[in-house]
């Protein structure tokens, strides 16, 4: 018997791959080899699914990043982290599924929760940061958190299946590297000594 989470794991990759409009219910069931009858069962329509999808797996990063921040000690080193992460998880939402997501308000209420747990998460480790001399205390170590929403917003980087990791890895580490003090980028040099 097909279980509830696999089906929001099938709907959210087909609508944040394909789209809400082209997306079609028969395709979702068609991929997980149900009938269409079975997910109605579930869900009461389309517009249901794109939503309870999202509410499914947007959690799932906030969690992990809470994971990642709680067994990391060092800030700078859970900030690549979380950051990594976040790249990987928004790369696979396409241009057309972010358009069409704005006609539904429960999707941009929902949004904006997920964006303000999010910027709490990077406000902490950035903090962390500064106190702890990773990063300058400087304005500009603020601008890391908008220059990574730009970045993970990037059209290169959309619509991909997952953005490989160690390019992301890659990325974080020059952005963070200007922005850290020495002791900062000691420790980047160690991240891309041991994890590249």
């Amino acid at each position: 018997m097909i279980k509830r989470e696999q089906i929001l794991e099938a709907a959210f990759k087909a609508f944040t791959s394909g789209g809400i409009k082209d997306v079609k219910m028969e395709d979702i069931a068609a991929s997980l080899k149900i009938s269409k009858k079975t997910l109605y069962d579930y869900f009461s329509g389309k517009k249901e699914l794109v939503v309870k999808s999202l509410e499914y797996k947007l959690p799932q990063l906030l969690d992990k990043n809470a994971r990642i921040i709680k067994c990391m000690p060092n800030p700078l080193k859970a900030l690549v982290f979380c950051a990594v992460e976040n790249i990987r998880f928004w790369s696979v939402f396409s241009d057309k599924f972010m358009e069409e997501a704005k006609a539904l308000p429960e999707l941009g209420e929902y949004g904006k929760y997920v964006r303000r747990e999010m910027e709490i998460h990077d406000n902490q480790l950035l903090d962390g940061c500064v106190s702890e001399g990773y990063l300058r205390e400087e304005e500009s170590s603020r601008l890391i958190s908008v220059f990574m929403t730009n970045l993970m917003k990037a059209d290169q980087l959309r619509g991909q299946e997952v953005f490989p990791s160690d390019l992301c890895f890659d990325m974080v580490l020059t952005i963070l590297g200007g922005l850290c003090t020495q002791k900062g980028r000691r420790v980047l040099e160690e991240l891309k000594e041991n994890y590249s």
